[in-house]
């Protein structure tokens, strides 16, 4: 789970591992992907491919095409080119898969890889292994720069050759977004809420949601979720939560209206328009939800059950009426439509 994941981690150099390219059959064209992080204790991460050939639900097919596991904890996975690109938490490497046939292209270590996204060159690897936001060829995996942000690196949202990075100080706090240049390896830091977790962009504007910081052991030391939102360099907040219990992750937009999770580990989704007066208190699903993602007007609500049995994905319109599930692995964390 995303709070617990990283105890085990050993402290690894960076290295890459770089396979031959195989041809491409393109039998996984059109299918969509479901990481799931497996279990933390002697588990590992699965990728699940839906509606592919006559197959609805193909399971771990990651390790069935390569012959090896994916590794400990799957936390993020983008696609780049032809590429579908995934960073392995506690296993320490972010993996290049050929997202035709599911055959790996090339795999790169890492300390503690989190977040990933992908700029006209490269793959930007955010970490919780150190300060450094680390630059990837995205066709070799090899490591082309390293870039200081001053902080434990979350979510990441790339704009252009601009990243917005968010450090939330991995098991401690943080209240910045660090904004990098990735021409010029410049890097600019705006204040925001507690534990910035998540951004999507509407027009210029990046919206920034900010979990607050949960102090399981003293609540009145915890703080509340809040949305803000960046133009040219500025930062500005939109919103709070009421109380200091109030905590929300994974930001989502349809391009008009935003959707997040009301609370970490078992939340709801709630909607909110770009420009809210208050805080949603209505939820428009559920509860019991562990992530989601938003995926051509359908909200994919990811149930992670009891964390050590299989899950479910339960799809939902932007109304929040039920519209199907999915079966899934274990602590099934994001779905991504090849």
């Amino acid at each position: 789970m995303k709070k617990k994941s990283l105890f085990l981690i050993p402290l690894v150099f960076s290295a890459c591992v770089k396979t031959p390219l195989p041809p491409d059959d393109n039998f996984y064209e059109s299918a969509l992907f479901i990481l799931n992080e497996g279990a933390f204790t002697g588990g590992t991460a699965t990728i699940d491919a839906i509606g592919v050939a006559n197959d609805s639900n193909q399971q771990q097919v990651f390790s069935t095409v390569n012959g090896y596991a994916l590794g400990n904890i799957g936390q993020h996975m983008i696609t780049a080119d032809s590429l579908l690109v995934v960073s392995v938490n506690n296993g320490g490497v972010v993996r290049g898969i050929s997202r035709n046939t599911m055959i790996e292209q090339w795999s790169t270590l890492i300390s503690a890889p989190r977040y990933l996204g992908e700029s006209s060159e490269y793959i930007v690897v955010t970490n919780w292994g150190s300060n450094y936001l680390k630059i990837l060829n995205k066709f070799t995996g090899f490591i082309q720069d390293s870039i200081n942000v001053f902080g434990v690196s979350e979510q990441v949202h790339v704009q252009g050759d601009v990243a917005y990075v968010g450090l939330n100080g991995g098991f401690s706090n943080d209240n910045r977004v660090a904004i990098v240049d990735l021409n010029t390896k410049s890097v600019d830091t705006v204040v925001v809420g507690d534990k910035p977790n998540s951004f999507v962009q509407l027009g210029a504007d990046i919206y920034v949601l900010c979990s607050g910081f949960e102090d399981w052991s003293s609540m009145p030391s915890s703080t509340a979720a809040s949305l803000w939102k960046i133009n040219n360099g500025v930062a500005t907040e939109i919103m709070s939560a009421p109380t200091n219990s109030d905590h929300a992750i994974e930001l989502k937009t349809d391009g008009t209206d935003l959707y997040f999770l009301n609370a970490s580990y078992s939340g709801a989704v709630v909607k909110s328009n770009s420009n809210p007066a208050s805080w949603p208190t209505a939820a428009i699903t559920p509860t019991g939800a562990y992530n989601l993602d938003l995926i051509n007007n359908v909200l994919f609500v990811h149930d992670a059950k009891d964390f050590a049995s299989e899950g479910t994905i339960y799809q939902y319109d932007l109304n929040g009426n039920l519209l199907d599930s999915l079966p899934a692995g274990i602590i099934p964390r994001q779905v991504l439509q090849n």
